[in-house]
This record gives C-alpha cells, structure tokens and sequence, in this order.
C-alpha cells in the first residue's frame, strides 16, 4: 500500500465522525434537544440532497482552482461551521436555526468536497486495485464508526445534556481538523480532463450513463422519503436507551467489515452491478423487520436489522463508489457531477415529502391483538416494496462486466452442495475454480476504459 492509499485511509476515519455526527441516530437525538419535529426533521434529511444540486457547478471550480487537493482541503474546513452549535449549547440558546443554519453550511461544502474528491481518487488510485482497496478502505472506516458511534452513544446516553452534546461536537471538530491535515502528504496529479458545461453535453448524450444517473435519482428518493424516521421511531416512540442501539449498529458495523472485503473482492470478478442488485435485494428486506420494532420485540428487530443491513449496505456503499466510473467512458469531474445532481433531485423529492407522509402515519397507533403496532411501521413496510422497484432500473445500465445475480447465486449454491462438510477450508480454492470455470469470464481482467 503506497503513501496515498495510507492517508486517504486515515483522511476517511477522521472524516466519518463529521458523517456519524450529522446522520441517523445521533443527529436525531440532537435535533430533538433542539426542539425539532417531523416536518424540520425530513426538511434537514434533504440539505445533502438539496446541495447535490450543485455538484454541476464543482467541475467549473475545480477547472479554475486547478489544485484538487488544497480544494478539498478547503471545502472541508466549513465543516468546522459546527463550532456555532457548540456555543450555542455552552450559552443555553438552543434554537432550531442555529441548528439549521450550522448544518446547511457544512452540508453544503461537503457535497462540493465530495465531488472533488471522487476526481482526485479516481486519479490517485489505480484502476485494477479499485474494488480491492476501496473495500479494505470502507472495512477500515467501518471500524473507526464501530469506535465513534459507541463513544457518541455512551456520552450523550451518560452525560447529562447539554453537556453529553458538548462532548460529543468537541469531539467531532477536532477530529475534522486532523482530516484535514491528513491529506497533505497525499499527491495532486493534474487534470487529464477537464470538467468544463461544454462536456456537459456530451455526458447527457450518452443514454446508458443517464440511465444510472436516473435510477440514482430513485433510489434516492425512495431511500429519503423513510432516512430520518427510522432512528427518529427509535427515540421517539420506543424509547430506546441509545446505547442499546450503538450495540446494533457495532454488530451491523463489524458484519460490513467482514463484507466490505468479501464484496471488494467479488467486485472485481464480477462486476459491480451485480454487488449492486444483490445489496439491493437485502436492504429492501430490513424495512420489513421493523414490523417487530414495538415495545416487547424491538430487541428482536434490531438484530435482524443489523445482520442483514450489515451485509447489504456494504454491498451497495461499495458499489456506488465505483460504478459510476463503469458507466461512464472516461474519467472526467462532470460525470460525478451529474450523477450526484440527479441524486439530489431524487433525495430532495424523498425528503420533503417524507416528513409529511410520516406525519400522517405516526398519527396511526392500534393493535392486533395484543400486538401493538404504529403507523411509522406501515410506513417502513411500503419503503421495503420500494426499493425492490430499483432493481430493474440498475439492471438495466451497461456496464463492461457483469454477471446476473441469479446465475452468480445459483453457482454459489451450487459450489455450497457439491463441496463435502467437513475440511471446507482446504476445499475454499477449489470452489473458486469452479465458479471461474461455470460463469464464462476470462481469468484476468477484463480491460476497462480507465
């Protein structure tokens, strides 16, 4: 592993508590000390979306900043805005806006930080060690999450507020400083393309692309209309210690460890879209378990949400990081631009219609028997149907390599049947064999554009 690859290991951990203070569980309970409901919770679940919208207008600064990596640098240093929060805690002045205000701004560089560093790492990282690294990569932040979380939870769940919450955002901008810094010693090769609205056309000209992009755009949607109100049916409804649900997120944590690595190295067999379909098939299934999130069984719901969240998100983080790079036909800051865009049009549909619709079924509480079930649940139900409907819509973007979740399953199975019980590990090299030789794929790489 060279000197990029280390430190923008070391960049991501350091940046993940930003991303683990500002989303799911944690930011949930702030927003709720500061007084927020359902609508101004789904109204600031779109800010990421909402600012995706001007992913179109990264490619531009970064062709007149030229230096993508003092760029980024820079965009992430507005994460540092949460120092406002902060104060207004230590003086008691914990209005809504503040919060609002403090998010929006470190939300918004942050998009533009992201597309910038989509286009330096797509330069900085070899082609044939993407899948491998970016999976040993996203094993190793899941760690450093495991970590952070539990120490998010325990503070907040054992420190009386506002101070657990004090704690916990101190935390939080030191460790953003330290991110930023960890990026010096990476290398800033110059643009070999340059990301101009000239080549913007040229993107949307190309339909298979686009296809992605839309189905981004959905996927988006769907997956914002529900986002807030999962934790927020959590603390709310239950209320569930959050220490008990930093013990679901560590087991979800250290399952997508394991499958960050197993799904990296499937990736660059067989393709991305496939990882992709298969994520998708078990995260639509964890919103149906929340059907036990009540007061007697949620203890049930949280391990079943964990294991098989664990194994699908890791799936579909991985390959939402790469497969942008096989639909597109170069390497270029426009074509992340674009698809972030269409991501946030999706997103910001999802997330302010989501805080209305989840307001109309949190109104519902009745029981079946004596099985008590609330109205967020049938919400979460209908948000597993849709994002099963995603699944055509990936399928149907092209990319250079790919195998059909059926078939690669069905051989998997196949391997699992003919291999005998016992001495399975001296057998595992041998079942690899077989699955080369069953899927006709060549033994090396098949050579992409980048």
């Amino acid at each position: 592993m060279d000197k990029n690859e280390k430190f923008l290991i070391l960049e991501g951990v350091f940046a993940n508590f930003y991303f683990i203070l500002t989303q799911g569980v944690i930011f949930t309970s702030i927003a709720l000390f500061f007084g927020f409901n359902e609508i101004l919770l789904g109204i600031t679940a779109s800010f990421p979306m909402v600012f995706q919208l001007f992913q179109l207008i990264s490619p531009i600064v970064i062709e007149k900043f030229k230096f993508r990596k003092k760029l980024l640098m820079i965009f992430n240093s507005f994460k540092l805005s949460w120092i406002i929060v902060l104060f207004a805690l230590l003086s008691g002045k914990t209005s809504p806006m503040v919060l609002v205000i403090a998010l929006g701004i470190s939300q918004a560089f942050s998009t533009l930080a992201g597309n910038t560093w989509s286009s330096l790492v797509s330069d900085v990282i070899k082609p044939e060690k993407r899948g491998k690294y970016f999976g040993y990569r996203s094993m190793i932040i899941s760690f450093s999450t495991l970590i952070a979380f539990y120490l998010f939870s325990y503070i907040i769940d054992n420190n009386p507020a506002p101070l657990n919450y004090i704690y916990v955002i101190s935390i939080t901008l030191i460790a953003t400083f330290l991110g930023i810094i960890s990026l010096t010693p990476v290398d800033d090769p110059p643009l070999k393309t340059i990301g101009t609205l000239n080549e913007l056309k040229g993107v949307f000209s190309e339909k298979n692309f686009i296809k992605l992009s839309f189905a981004n755009m959905y996927w988006n949607f769907i997956l914002l209309l529900t986002a807030p109100f999962f934790s927020y049916h959590q603390l709310k409804n239950l209320h569930i210690p959050l220490t008990y649900i930093s013990y679901a997120i560590i087991g979800m944590t250290l399952i997508s460890m394991l499958f960050y690595f197993v799904w990296g190295r499937l990736s660059d067999k067989f393709g991305n879209k496939t990882i992709m379909i298969l994520g998708i098939i078990f995260v639509s299934l964890t919103p149906f378990f929340w059907i036990l999130m009540n007061e007697q069984h949620w203890p049930y719901g949280l391990v079943f949400d964990a294991v098989i969240s664990g194994i699908g998100w890791a799936a579909i983080n991985l390959s939402l990081l790469i497969f942008p790079m096989e639909a597109a036909k170069r390497i270029s800051p426009m074509y992340f631009a674009v698809f972030g865009f269409f991501g946030g049009i999706g997103g910001l549909i999802g997330s302010l219609t989501g805080g209305y619709i989840a307001t109309y079924f949190n109104k519902f509480d009745f029981y079946i028997g004596n099985y008590h079930i609330f109205g967020l649940q049938l919400f979460f139900i209908l948000e597993g149907f849709l994002r099963l409907l995603a699944i055509p819509l990936f399928a149907k973007v092209k990319t250079q390599k790919y195998v059909s979740p059926t078939v690669f399953v069905f051989n998997i199975l196949n391997i699992i049947a003919r291999r005998p019980t016992q001495r399975i590990y001296e057998n595992a090299k041998l079942g690899n064999a077989y699955v080369l030789k069953k899927i006709p794929l060549k033994s090396k790489r098949i050579k992409r554009w980048w």
